[in-house]
């Protein structure tokens, strides 16, 4: 028995290890004819603002280095790995914020999940395929800001529950930097899941601080300041990006007109995008020790969602959705913990779990042949454009 399981743990690393290295493959060809504009994307656009100096993420930084260093073309090849390397950082981050969840799933369970949670794309209905700009569109790959600013996001949250849990006792510095860290980290390449997550922050504070009377201030106070580089980030950023001459035309915040049919059509597609994540939360997630921490990160994703319903940019980035990014960069963390959840009903040997799971297999057998075929027919003759 014992050589059984251990032949079985080998053939799954192995396995894991060998989808890891194919769909690396894959994002790197895809990558790379996106920087090269073989498929419509933002990259060329992202590439030509940072030669131009005009500053507004770390991406320009990246992208002058390694045309500086290579040129153009071998300069593309650079930056498309660059970008597979930062797909694969991702993946580590996110296993290991499974794992803390998680223990029970083990290394080989919190990697396949996140290795899966990277492919999920939203359920697809009837004439839904071609939608992007004001349809939660899940796991997209043509925005090169947004593929950096996620990669730290499940850090965040690993590093906030930490500092969350021992908001009674001695904060650990090591995790207040980490937690500061990661969130400017994330912030300066877009400031995006900042504006989604921040209003969480401030409402757990507001809400423990009146709960408590007072009690663990200090080190309440010291968790708010962590996010303060973070929020410097996003001014820097919003003074270069609102600026009249970064585009000609001056661009600014303004509240979204949505009639009751436009709100039920933007919901309909935010749905389609969440299946298996609404499934596993509502069937597995109130199960959990960490439920509460579950209720963080939908947290975040409900206020991205709000502000992506009910706020819009005017001026020259008025059509370009920009505010639906902070769900866009929850997506793989949403789920990576949902498929985790999953996992977890699996793990149960009664018959009952047994019957919850199946609908679960189906959803996430649905999210991924959606995301497979959105890896696969970029590039192909008659498909310019990565729909999701």
């Amino acid at each position: 028995m014992p050589d059984r399981s251990l032949k079985t743990s080998r053939l799954c690393l192995t396995l894991l290890a060998a989808l890891t290295v194919l769909l690396c493959c894959r994002w790197q060809r895809v990558f790379y004819l996106m920087c090269a504009d073989y498929i419509l994307s933002d990259m060329p656009a992202h590439v030509r603002l940072a030669l131009g100096r005009n500053d507004y993420s770390l991406a320009s930084w990246i992208v002058r280095g390694l045309w500086g260093v290579l040129g153009e073309a071998r300069g593309q090849t650079a930056l498309s790995l660059v970008l597979t390397l930062n797909q694969l950082l991702g993946l580590g981050a996110l296993s290991l914020l499974l794992r803390r969840c998680f223990p029970s799933v083990g290394v080989s369970g919190a990697w396949g999940a996140a290795l899966l949670a990277h492919v999920c794309g939203p359920w697809v209905f009837p004439g839904s395929m071609e939608m992007y700009l004001g349809a939660y569109n899940g796991n997209v790959l043509h925005n090169m800001t947004m593929l950096f600013s996620r990669t730290p996001v499940p850090l965040v949250f690993l590093f906030f529950f930490r500092l969350w849990e021992d908001r009674r006792g001695t904060l650990r510095p090591r995790d207040w930097l980490g937690f500061s860290l990661c969130l400017l980290v994330s912030t300066l390449f877009k400031p995006s899941f900042l504006g989604a997550f921040a209003p969480v922050v401030l409402a757990l504070l507001v809400w423990d601080f009146v709960r408590t009377r007072c009690c663990g201030f200090l080190n309440e106070l010291w968790i708010g300041l962590a996010v303060i580089p973070a929020a410097l980030a996003l001014l820097w950023s919003s003074r270069v990006l609102f600026a009249e001459d970064f585009a000609g035309t001056s661009s600014g915040v303004a509240l979204r007109a949505l009639t009751p049919a436009l709100l039920a059509s933007l919901l309909a597609a935010y749905l389609r995008g969440l299946l298996l994540p609404l499934w596993s939360g509502i069937v597995q997630g109130r199960a959990e020790a960490v439920r509460g921490r579950l209720r963080i990160v939908w947290g975040a994703l409900s206020v991205s969602i709000a502000e992506a319903a009910f706020l819009t940019e005017t001026g020259f980035r008025a059509n370009d959705g920009n505010f639906e990014w902070g769900a866009l960069t929850l997506y793989t963390t949403v789920f990576g913990l949902a498929i985790a959840l999953l996992l977890r009903l699996l793990e149960k040997k009664d018959r009952a779990a047994r019957r919850k799971s199946v609908p679960g297999l189906v959803l996430l057998l649905g999210h991924l042949a959606v995301g497979v075929y959105c890896l696969w027919r970029p590039g192909h003759a008659g498909y310019d454009w990565f729909y999701f």
